[in-house]
């Protein structure tokens, strides 16, 4: 039986909503099959509804970009929420088209501007020096928690909180969204602690609003509580904003870190490569976002029929577009599966998504990642696996559940 064949054989009895499937290291062989014999594939009802997927980078792009023919006003991702209904659904900036969307953005794009999240590089580097140093001085961590501060710090930095509440603010979230990982959300004492720890996120959002209320601040709170005022949210839409916003700036973040740790580990010419040369960290950000995909798809719902690859789309049937596909396609990328901190391309990543839609906090994860390769290389001489890395059972995050590592100092 040829590799293509086994793949298909495979494909019959494999649910792609089912988060074990990415813990596999080789799922990439699924994607590539489906990319070269089945770019419009029918996932058929298992552990959720029915859905296709796209998974050609061409495909991806235009889907995502078709905001009309396919809306973002449903459910945003697979998961159990698919059968019970997502609270976000045309509320959140991520659930909704249109000039809502476009108002919703409205309310937070200045602190993310280029030069609003460049004003925070000093220290946000100093975050990156403090995690790399203590974690030299350890010689043997998990990176999953080297880096889970910094994301953390930088969201709470823009969003106005406290940096005595920051590890608490990481140990709620963690807890809350459980780092994605929808094998250990299956868990009832799970749920329940992801619960509690989500209650006290929105009662800790809503102190935080009644603060700004009384004396505000060139914070993102301070714009929710003026956005209430003007009557564009209201008080529950304000704090699911604040909960997008703390997830959205965690999650990229920290997985893109450890797994550029880890693809620099695999390939040490291109540690050496970026070492000797700066100029090529710009470069090499858009390469680890390519290379790690820390978002692993999106969905959306069709709003009409569409053809696509000879099959129709129904409509209000979903659509899964995997970007982390569409970033090892070999029609938009040579040598998709080669890691090169150096490559350049006019075919820009789909990592932080693209279209409306477009990652807001795309500039933030940019800088964090640029600011962390570029200390790791004056901090980090080398580093070696203790044991297998394992990844995250999740559809939605690419990235790492634990990576225990040895660090030596330049």
């Amino acid at each position: 039986m040829s590799p293509a064949t086994a793949v298909k054989s495979a494909l019959d009895h494999i649910d792609l909503a089912d988060p074990q499937v990415f813990t596999d290291p080789d799922h990439h062989r699924i994607f590539r099959y489906l990319r070269d014999h089945a770019p419009l594939h029918w996932n058929p009802e298992g552990s959720e509804p029915g859905f296709w997927s796209v998974t050609r980078y061409e495909d991806c792009l235009a889907v995502q970009k078709d905001g009309v023919t396919f809306s973002s006003a449903g459910t945003n991702t697979l998961g159990a929420q698919r059968w019970t209904g997502d609270e976000g659904s045309g509320r959140m900036l991520t659930h909704v088209d249109g000039p809502r969307h476009t108002e919703l953005r409205q309310i937070v794009n200045r602190a993310f501007t280029p030069r609003a999240i460049g004003r925070l590089e000093p220290y946000i580097r100093s975050v990156v020096v403090e995690s790399l140093d203590e974690a030299l001085e350890a010689g043997e961590v998990d990176f999953v928690d080297t880096v889970a501060l910094l994301p953390v710090a930088s969201i709470a930095a823009l969003l106005g909180i406290p940096k005595e509440d920051w590890r608490l603010l990481l140990n709620l979230t963690t807890a809350a969204f459980g780092s994605a990982d929808q094998d250990v959300q299956l868990s009832p004492s799970a749920r329940a602690a992801a619960a509690a720890a989500h209650a006290q996120l929105l009662l800790y959002c809503q102190d935080l609003m009644d603060q700004r209320r009384i004396a505000p601040r060139d914070d993102i709170v301070t714009r929710l509580v003026e956005a209430q005022r003007t009557g564009k949210l209201t008080e529950e839409d304000a704090m699911l904003f604040f909960d997008l916003l703390l997830l959205g700036g965690n999650e990229t973040t920290r997985h893109g870190a450890v797994g550029a740790l880890l693809a620099l580990m695999d390939h040490p010419d291109q540690w050496r490569r970026l070492r000797a040369d700066r100029g090529l960290l710009n470069p090499a950000v858009g390469e680890v976002l390519r290379y790690v995909s820390p978002s692993k798809h999106v969905l959306r719902r069709a709003e009409r029929d569409v053809e696509l690859h000879g099959q129709t789309v129904r409509a209000g049937q979903e659509v899964a577009i995997w970007h982390f596909s569409a970033n090892r396609d070999g029609r938009a990328f040579a040598d998709p599966d080669v890691f090169d901190v150096g490559r350049v391309s006019d075919v820009p990543h789909l990592a932080l998504g693209s279209g409306p839609h477009y990652c807001i906090g795309a500039a933030l994860a940019s800088l964090e990642l640029r600011l962390f390769l570029d200390e790791l290389c004056d901090r980090v001489g080398s580093a070696e696996l203790l044991e297998p890395p394992v990844r995250l059972a999740s559809t939605v995050i690419g990235g790492f559940k634990r990576a225990r590592v040895s660090l030596r100092p330049v």
